[in-house]
């Protein structure tokens, strides 16, 4: 075995029961001519020199030779090898326990050197947690008793993606994370929280005594985009068949409606009856306004003022959600996502809202890679340049591959559950020098529930089994329990 190295060393693991600790995955330390070295064990190999032999394992579980099963306690001869990979030299302070510094390892370990567990407070350094004023409290570190508290800045300021497939948890991650928010005290500052909830999954905050009063909800049904907040280039993003030339007469037209109507308020209607009236319009163009104002009217999502005056809902500390779940068009929820996104930008540019975290669930349908729509820009503007103005953004999605190159590359932290499909797998770790083949392996075999966090948020990539929500509510329905269900009730009606 050719170690130690500066990049990995092993250790034999010491009979007992406290042999039993020692797993994949866990942080140790040992001390080396640079200083304390921390690292995380990647491998357990067991050995047994009795069995080196084919032979000798054949003769073993021979059952005319069971008697050597009695002579011979193959198990004193077994012991086992933990590799660790070297993570770094930790600098303390003088006199002090907090770390100062962790540097690049120059010299391997020295062979026999006692390893010992992490110390919990110092690993809790190493990863770069928070304390509870400051942090999210998302779950335990897996193989350990450290409780996760993720530093809200590091997490939110740099905006993040939550990743894994249909079931792996990333609506009851989200909702963990929503939870924590609304429960933090005011003096800890918290910022408002918008949510676009695709399948009604999160109506049930709605129902929680505890936290219903910090939760708004509105109805796509009720939504509706203010069209004098509107200007003419913005119906293009709307209806993108309106050419340039349109565009610049449209803004005309509107000019001219304002000044010659004296009107604040007006709706959709208003500026085609207008269009229709007016003489001085080349007829071409006249016709083609009014098809594509007639077509955007038809979405019922415009009128004269905006519903819910987004100005007034949106409050630090408070959780906004705009269910999507009764929509069956896409391109009707892109209008909504794009139209919210774009006025709680602008709005938090002039100070006008407190700073916010959107979350977006179902993100590939909003910003997709290659595919068109018509929330893909503000999304995209968000992600580059919302750090700046304290406009946080949280992109969900089943597939990362699907999901916009240039938002998913501006998340500096990915919260990753269950990913099993090879494609985005590869997608991640090209994107992520953090996430190493052996990553990756572990990703596809997560279990419910159980959670890589990397990137900006963490020091190092840490695995974490996500704690449970306070309010338990069954996030989906079996097959046979819906079937039964459908059954029964419309055994009923007839």
């Amino acid at each position: 075995m050719d170690l130690p190295n500066v990049a990995n060393f092993a250790f034999v693991l010491s009979k007992g029961k406290n042999n039993d600790f020692v797993k994949k995955g866990l942080f140790c330390v040992t001390k080396t001519v640079e200083g304390t070295l921390i690292g995380i064990v990647e491998k357990i190999i067991l050995e047994n020199e009795y069995f080196s032999n084919i032979q000798t394992v054949k003769d073993y579980n021979d059952n005319k030779l069971n008697l050597i099963k009695g002579m011979f306690p193959s198990e004193k001869f077994e012991y086992g090898i933990a590799i660790v990979k070297c993570l770094g030299i930790i600098l303390f302070k003088e006199k002090q326990k907090e770390i100062s510094q962790v540097k690049r390892m120059l010299y391997p370990a020295k062979p026999g050197a006692e390893v010992r567990y992490c110390d919990p407070k110092l690993l809790k350094q190493f990863l770069g947690f928070s304390n509870k004023e400051g942090g999210l409290f998302l779950g335990k570190v897996k193989i350990t008793d450290l409780n996760a508290y993720i530093d809200i800045n590091k997490l939110f300021n740099k905006h993040f993606a939550t990743l894994a497939i249909s079931g792996a948890g990333k609506s009851y991650l989200t909702s963990v994370i929503i939870e924590e928010l609304l429960l933090r005290e005011e003096d800890f500052g918290t910022p408002a929280i918008i949510l676009i909830d695709v399948h009604g999954e999160y109506l049930y905050f709605k129902n929680n005594d505890q936290l219903k009063s910090r939760v708004n909800v509105q109805d796509s049904s009720y939504f509706q985009i203010s069209v004098p907040k509107l200007s003419a280039y913005s119906f293009k993003k709307y209806q993108e068949k309106i050419s340039a030339a349109q565009v610049r007469e449209l803004a005309r037209i509107i000019s001219e409606f304002k000044e010659e109507k004296k009107k604040t308020s007006y709706d959709l209607k208003d500026i085609i009856a207008y269009i229709e009236s007016s003489d001085n319009i080349n007829k071409g163009t006249q016709q083609a306004l009014i098809g594509w104002l007639y077509d955007l009217d038809r979405r019922l999502l415009f009128g004269s003022q905006e519903n819910p005056p987004l100005e007034n809902i949106i409050k630090p500390g408070n959780l906004t959600i705009f269910n999507l779940q009764t929509e069956t068009s896409i391109v009707k929820k892109q209008m909504i996502v794009e139209y919210l996104a774009g006025r709680l930008f602008s709005m938090r540019k002039k100070n006008k809202v407190p700073p916010f975290l959107m979350i977006v669930e179902e993100a590939h349908q909003f910003c997709p890679e290659q595919s068109k729509s018509i929330s893909k820009a503000i999304i995209e503007t968000i992600a580059r340049e919302g750090r700046k103005f304290m406009a946080c953004l949280n992109l969900v999605s089943q597939r990362p591959k699907k999901l916009s190159t240039t938002a998913l590359s501006q998340c500096n932290s990915k919260l990753i559950l269950k990913i099993s499909n090879p494609y985005d797998l590869k997608h991640l770790m090209e994107s992520d020098e953090a996430l190493t083949r052996s990553y990756g392996e572990m990703i596809s075999s997560l279990a419910v529930g159980e959670l890589l966090i990397v990137g900006n948020a963490v020091n190092y990539p840490v695995f974490i089994e996500v704690r449970q929500r306070m309010e338990d509510t069954p996030t989906s329905t079996s097959l046979l329990d819906a079937c039964s269900r459908w059954w029964k009730i419309h055994e009923n009606i007839e």
